[in-house]
């Protein structure tokens, strides 16, 4: 990463330029991509203010703090650009996941054909009786393996439900988290 450190209205001595590209610097690390960054300080009456933007390949962060001390207020920011690459690489992480930990998935009840989509349960919380959120009650398709997933493609969905074209079994097909796809048969 690519750090530049000017002053404004500040004599700014190289023991200050290495503490604050020291502390920015430590910020790679938090977030992968992160290009350049430029830090400003500054001094306006008797406040020392520090700013700073770091440009990514997939965000930008930005912050600005100050203090009595210079050497505070880019530690002041240096924490708070750390908790917003910290927000923000949880959040990718969760998507890309799937969601928010301890989010619920639809379940399917293969005896009827009806898909039920339950709410999110905290994390930690006990496992109790949870109200239905939604029904779907959906027409089963008589398909093959293949046809399924070129349906489940086309709608852009995770899973598709379907009757079996050969045996007249409820199938479900699904797109696993390595890219391939996994089949869940109905017992007869």
């Amino acid at each position: 990463m690519q750090i530049t450190v000017t002053g404004k209205k500040l004599d700014l001595t190289p023991a200050i330029r290495s503490y604050a590209e020291e502390k920015i610097g430590r910020l790679d690390k938090f977030v992968d991509g992160v290009r350049e960054a430029h830090v400003l300080l500054r001094v306006e009456k008797h406040r020392h203010i520090a700013e700073a933007t770091l440009r990514g390949k997939s965000a930008d962060f930005s912050g600005k703090e100050h203090s009595e001390d210079l050497y505070a207020a880019i530690d002041r920011l240096a924490d708070k650009l750390e908790s917003q690459m910290r927000k923000f690489k949880t959040r990718t992480l969760n998507r890309r996941k799937g969601g928010k930990p301890g989010a619920r998935t639809s379940t399917a009840d293969f005896s009827t054909g009806t898909i039920t989509i339950l709410g999110e349960v905290e994390v930690g919380e006990e496992e109790a009786p949870r109200p239905v959120i939604e029904e779907k009650f959906i027409t089963l398709d008589q398909l093959t393996v293949e046809e399924a997933i070129s349906r489940m493609e086309v709608h852009d969905s995770h899973f598709w439900v379907y009757s079996d074209a050969a045996e007249g079994r409820m199938c479900v097909v699904y797109r696993r988290s390595d890219g391939h796809y996994g089949l869940i048969q109905a017992e007869a």
